[in-house]
């Protein structure tokens, strides 16, 4: 199934760059997390990917949610793929998130978690390579 990474599209693109100011939403001492992009193929198959700068670490926190969300979706007898990138983009670019390099993954393999075997591709080779995978079971 090919990924249309590069149709240009982006919507509300002067709500994307609003910062949001989660200070007052600290619970119990716990703040909120974000998810960079997720794929959703017709339930069943999710392909959940975050970016970072390069040589930014992803914080446990953010770790914990991902791996807990793909555990979940396991559980509930879905296949799927966490892909971290790492960019070197100017800020004031856009980020061609299709070409960013994975440097980290995990995906589901027959009820499994295997780590690292999309690192090198970029995102969309991993997104593609995943869901054409599955797309044939």
């Amino acid at each position: 199934m090919a990924l249309n990474f590069n149709h240009g599209t982006v919507q509300y693109r002067d709500r994307m760059a609003q910062v949001k100011d989660f200070g007052n939403l600290h619970i119990n001492g716990y703040t909120p997390t974000d998810i960079d992009f997720i794929y959703d193929v017709r339930g069943e198959v999710f392909v959940i990917g975050e970016l970072k700068s390069t040589g930014a670490r992803l914080p446990m926190g953010q770790l914990r949610m991902l791996t807990g969300l793909m555990n979940g979706l396991m559980q509930a007898g879905k296949e799927v793929v966490v892909l971290v990138g790492e960019h070197d983009t100017d800020p004031s670019e856009n980020i061609d998130v299709g070409n960013v390099c994975v440097t980290d993954s995990w995906h589901s393999q027959d009820g499994a978690i295997i780590r690292m075997a999309y690192n090198g591709k970029t995102i969309k080779q991993a997104s593609e390579a995943f869901i054409d995978d599955k797309a044939k079971k």
